[in-house]
């Protein structure tokens, strides 16, 4: 993947445009119980990236809850179709997360790990050469 590339992307409806001028700082798949039932998927696939790279066009609403470590969550999403797009985290301001299921062309997506792996359905299929972490992994850990 180059140093900086674009990510860009939109709702299903197209009222919301996105676009982040960053390569991702961290790319994975996350099985927890929270982004299960926000895609209404069996995982969610995540990119993330600096938030000051990330604009978007449109009127996202958002929900906002805490997470298990106590972290206050934000979701962003349309109001017209539903998209989940972007979410960020109170722990890591300087990031935000990208829906890789919203980007235009998310060919260059490799996850590097899979979090919250305790809680992965077990239907769920299983990559070898993704490393496994049973929750959120410190950063030292995931390289």
């Amino acid at each position: 993947m180059p140093t900086e590339q674009v990510i860009s992307g939109s709702c299903l409806c197209g009222a919301i445009r996105y676009s982040a001028s960053a390569s991702p700082l961290f790319q994975v798949h996350c099985h927890c119980q929270d982004c299960r039932k926000n895609t209404g998927s069996a995982f969610a696939a995540l990119a993330f990236v600096p938030i000051d790279s990330l604009s978007w066009q449109g009127q996202t609403q958002t929900f906002t809850h805490r997470a298990d470590s106590g972290a206050v969550m934000t979701k962003h999403f349309c109001s017209s179709c539903g998209s989940q797009l972007f979410g960020t985290n109170s722990a890591k301001p300087d990031r935000i997360h990208i829906k890789v299921g919203s980007v235009e062309d998310a060919q260059w997506f490799e996850p590097q790990c899979n979090v919250w792996a305790s809680s992965r359905l077990p239907s769920t299929p299983i990559n070898s050469r993704v490393k496994d972490f049973a929750q959120m992994p410190t950063t030292s850990a995931k390289k």
